[in-house]
C-alpha cells in the first residue's frame, strides 16, 4: 500500500468494530517484532525511544533523535505505524506543524500530541491555545492529502489534576474541544477506573484511547467499555529491561545463563525477520 491507503486502513481500524491494540515500539527491531507476532498497528513511545538513546524521557529529548527512530521503525514494518511526537517537537505552532509535515514525509500513519508539559512545574497547556495548535496540524494534514490520525492526548488523569471528578469532566471538555479542532482521536492515559471510562466513551464524541496502566480493565472489557484504542506506552520497553537486568545478575551471581537461553528467538529466525 502507498501511504495515503495505509494511513486510511489505520483510520478505519478506529471504526471498530475490533478494539484496535497499537504495539508501543522503541527501535527496529521490537516494531518488527510487534508486526511478526500479529500487531495491525505499531505505535512509537518517546520514554522507549529516550531510554533506548541514553535520554530521561522528557522534552529535553532531541528532535532529531525522536524523529531518526520513527523514520527506522516506519521503514521496518508493513503495518500502519503512528509517530509520538511528545507536545509537537517544536516551540511554536508553525515549528509543530513542520514536525507533522516530517512525519508524514516519512511514511507515518499517525501522530500523538499531548496538552502537558513539565516547563515551569507539570501543568496542562492553556486548552485555546491547545486547540490553535490541533487545528493548525489537522490543516496541515488535510493540506498533505495523506489522512493520517491526529491522536489528541489530554493529560489530566496524567498529571493528576484535582480529584476525581475534575479530572474526568476536564477530560471530556477537553477532548470534544480537540474533536471539534479536528482531531480523530483523544487519548487519556492514567483512566483506569470502569466507570470513568465507560463515561469518557460516551460523552466524547470521538474514539477513545486508554492506556493499560496497572489496574486496567482487560482487552474485552475495554471494547465492552466502549473504547477504541489500546496502547501500552513505556510498558513493553519497561518489561524488556527488566528482563535484560535479569539475564545480567543471573550469569554475574550464579554464573548461569538460563534465562537468555530459554524462550529467546532462535538466530536464523530472527535474522530472517530483517531479510
Amino acid at each position: 500500500m502507498d501511504a495515503r491507503d495505509k494511513a486510511a486502513l489505520f483510520r478505519k481500524y478506529h471504526e471498530g468494530p475490533d478494539l484496535l491494540i497499537v504495539m508501543n515500539a522503541w527501535d527496529a527491531a521490537s516494531a518488527r517484532i510487534f508486526e511478526e507476532a500479529g500487531a495491525k498497528a505499531v505505535g512509537t513511545g518517546s520514554a522507549g525511544i529516550a531510554f533506548s538513546h541514553g535520554y530521561p524521557d522528557n522534552e529535553d529529548l532531541p528532535r532529531d533523535v525522536i524523529l531518526a527512530a520513527t523514520r527506522e521503525m516506519v521503514n521496518a514494518v508493513d503495518v500502519p505505524l503512528t509517530a509520538d511526537i511528545l507536545t509537537g517537537l517544536g516551540k511554536t505552532t508553525e515549528e509543530i506543524v513542520a514536525t507533522v509535515k516530517d512525519v508524514i514525509a516519512m511514511g507515518a500513519c499517525g501522530i500523538n500530541i499531548e496538552d502537558s508539559t513539565e516547563e515551569g512545574g507539570v501543568r496542562l497547556f492553556d486548552v485555546a491555545a491547545q486547540v490553535e495548535k490541533i487545528a493548525a496540524v489537522c490543516k496541515a494534514v488535510e493540506e498533505s492529502g495523506v489522512p493520517i490520525v491526529v491522536n489528541a492526548r489530554t493529560d489530566s488523569y496524567w498529571v493528576k489534576i484535582g480529584d476525581d471528578v475534575q479530572k474526568l469532566r476536564a477530560s471530556i471538555e477537553r477532548g470534544n474541544k480537540y474533536r471539534e479542532a479536528g482531531a480523530h482521536c483523544i487519548f487519556v492515559p492514567s483512566a483506569s477506573d470502569r466507570v470513568a471510562i465507560r463515561t469518557l466513551c460516551a460523552e466524547i464524541d470521538a474514539p477513545v484511547n486508554i492506556l493499560t496502566v496497572p489496574g486496567c480493565p482487560t482487552i474485552p472489557e475495554l471494547q465492552e467499555l466502549g473504547v477504541r484504542r489500546v496502547s501500552q506506552g513505556s510498558g513493553p520497553v519497561r518489561a524488556s529491561m527488566a528482563l535484560a537486568r535479569r539475564i545480567a545478575k543471573e550469569l554475574l551471581e550464579t554464573g548461569t545463563y538460563r534465562t537468555f537461553h530459554e524462550g529467546s528467538i532462535p538466530y536464523p529466525d530472527a535474522n530472517k525477520l530483517f531479510s
